[in-house]
């Protein structure tokens, strides 16, 4: 008897081959429409009920409509028809982990793992959990792994990431650079690059990172806050002064920022200024905004 996922949608079901209405849903599913999709899928399905990979694409539309629990559904017979489907597993995986199930969504991925050494996405998600975790050591082997799979730019992003969590700037920088290398226009990489570079007090080549950051992706307005920061280092006060105007802009009640300004207003003796941010700070000791802090 077919299960409540592959009832017949149509009066005639077999007015088509089942591979036939596979391929139907397969174009619809590219097409993005997705309900006609999961129509032709359950349709497919009613006819050969058998088939993990038809199972698979039926889960992959049911998580693009929002269904999780038919997804994980769909994911799950497709792994008891292929145990040893990596895919399958993986996306498994990916829903247990939504689901707020992460023992599971951890057991699912290291045996996606086993069943495909080489696949990296499973690497990846295990990196993200162990991050989340703080798991670090444990998040830097599995983006690794995930990178010696398949070489790219995210791949080297999450692994600067840990590194950076961890302090360690040097290896974070190396990870961010490898990164732009892979993704030239990867603004994320100019971003966290500069972060880098500013740990280390390499202020003229941060802030030129930074700038790139901004040019690719004009939403990270937080560089202003850091070239500020940076040209204060270096003594540019008058210029320090414009960059952190224009980050104010955007977080008016950020108390790291107003402390800042006040820094840079007393360099360039303008005490009163410097008294009214420094009051700002006090009143507005707020997380900064998106971003990590240089402090």
């Amino acid at each position: 008897m077919a299960s409540p996922e592959t009832q017949p949608l149509a009066d005639d079901p077999g007015q088509f081959s089942a591979a036939e209405w596979f391929g139907r849903g397969r174009k619809a599913e590219r097409a993005g429409d997705l309900q006609a999709g999961r129509a032709a899928y359950v349709q497919a399905l009613t006819l050969e009920p058998d088939k993990p990979e038809w199972h698979y694409r039926l889960g992959c539309v049911w998580r693009k409509l929002g269904n999780l629990s038919e997804a994980i559904t769909s994911f799950q017979r497709a792994v008891d028809l292929d145990p040893n489907g990596g895919r399958y597993l993986t996306n498994l995986g990916v829903i247990l982990d939504r689901l707020g199930r992460r023992a599971e969504a951890v057991r699912i991925y290291k045996k996606a793992i086993l069943c495909d050494p080489h696949g990296a996405e499973a690497f990846h998600n295990l990196g993200a959990i162990y991050a989340e975790e703080g798991r670090n050591e444990e998040a830097v082997r599995a983006f690794r792994a995930a990178i010696e799979a398949a070489p790219d730019a995210e791949g080297y992003h999450n692994l600067g990431l840990v590194h950076f969590t961890c302090g360690e700037y040097e290896e974070a920088l190396s990870c961010f650079e490898a990164s732009m290398k892979l993704a030239v226009d990867y603004p994320l990489g100019h971003y966290f690059a500069g972060l880098c570079l500013m740990k280390k007090g390499v202020y003229s080549d941060a802030i030129a990172r930074f700038r790139n950051a901004f040019r690719l992706n004009s939403q990270l307005v937080r560089v202003h806050f850091y070239i500020g920061t940076c040209l204060h280092k270096l003594g540019r006060y008058s210029d320090a002064l414009g960059a952190l105007q224009r980050a104010l802009e955007a977080f008016p009640e950020d108390g790291k920022l107003h402390y800042q300004l006040a820094l840079t207003y007393d360099a360039l003796r303008l005490p009163q200024e410097a008294r009214q941010h420094y009051q700002r700070a006090r009143a507005n000791s707020l997380p900064a905004g998106p971003g990590p802090d240089p402090d």
